[in-house]
């Protein structure tokens, strides 16, 4: 059995046909998981051949628009073509996911007329019969568990650990996470600093997902360095946490111009030995192949 990763969106706030806002679909023994949902995810998503419903979980890494803002068109066409028979979404994120969810579907949200008119309105309910539905059509609702300090997010056979970064705080707040499978391990560091968080939650990971914002080098603003990675920052990562493969995302504009992409490979390679891919859109990496041993089985959302 084997696992893999597809690269939705590995873009920026920066418009582009080319790359959607950060987006990643793992898939490994029957499930699918799906981390960060930016603008243009929904649509690559449909280009994989995958549907909302086969998505059990959703973990934000953090609330900036280009790694969420498709939750809402994602949890709407969900909800909507499950016509009640689906489970809930159960969705993992840092503090404020709980406010944004309450604000998108809740009684007074974003969304509040539209869920009323598909729960109440005749034709709805005949196209929710229909679909397979039956009795009272119910509004969506999202399980939200925000992270907490000492967190293990527990699935049946699969574990996400998270780790705070050095982002954007204290505005918001910006997790990594770990997942790790009888298949593999992949570690998606989110928006961030070099930090040794980072490095300790990589430890060994099959594949590290690294924002490469920047091409490192004197011209880059202290701001920036601060609170975000380059390419040598994600490669001198890799090497220090031993991962086996290394892919680049968050990459901005500037890394497709002619000769950077190369620039890239070259240079990090001088820092890190292993593969080192940078992503592209509708990208499916092999993370693993054959089962691992099985990881040790714990309460649902131990601390």
């Amino acid at each position: 059995m084997s696992m893999t990763l597809t690269l939705l969106g590995t873009g920026t706030p920066a418009p582009s046909a080319r790359r959607a806002g950060s987006s990643y679909l793992v898939r490994f023994d029957g499930r699918t998981l799906l981390f960060d949902c930016g603008p243009g995810a929904y649509s690559r998503l449909l280009q994989t051949q995958a549907l909302p419903g086969d998505i059990s979980h959703l973990f934000l890494t953090h609330l900036h628009y280009d790694h969420c803002a498709d939750y809402g068109v994602f949890e709407l066409v969900r909800w909507d073509q499950a016509a009640g028979n689906g489970a809930e979404l159960e969705v993992v994120g840092p503090g404020g996911t709980r406010q944004m969810t309450e604000r998108l579907f809740g009684a007074d949200g974003a969304f509040a007329a539209d869920i009323a008119a598909r729960t109440r309105h005749p034709a709805s309910r005949e196209i929710f019969e229909r679909r397979g539905g039956r009795g009272v059509r119910r509004a969506p609702a999202p399980r939200v568990t925000e992270w907490e300090d000492g967190l293990v997010y527990e699935g049946d056979t699969w574990r996400v650990r998270a780790a705070p970064m050095v982002h954007c705080e204290p505005y918001l707040h910006s997790l990594a996470y770990r997942l790790e499978t009888p298949f593999g391990t992949v570690v998606f560091g989110a928006d961030t600093a070099p930090n040794s968080r980072l490095t300790g939650l990589a430890r060994n990971a099959d594949v590290l997902v690294h924002m490469c914002h920047f091409l490192n080098g004197p011209g880059v603003d202290p701001r920036m360095s601060a609170s975000c990675s380059g390419h040598l920052d994600a490669a001198v990562t890799a090497r220090e946490a031993d991962v086996r493969k290394l892919v680049l995302v968050h990459l901005a504009p500037e890394m497709d111009a002619p000769g950077n992409q190369e620039r890239v490979r070259m240079e990090a390679a001088a820092a890190f030995s292993g593969p080192i891919i940078v992503g592209e859109d509708l990208l499916t990496i092999a993370v693993a192949d054959g089962k691992r041993p099985a990881i040790s089985r714990r309460t649902a959302h131990q601390r």
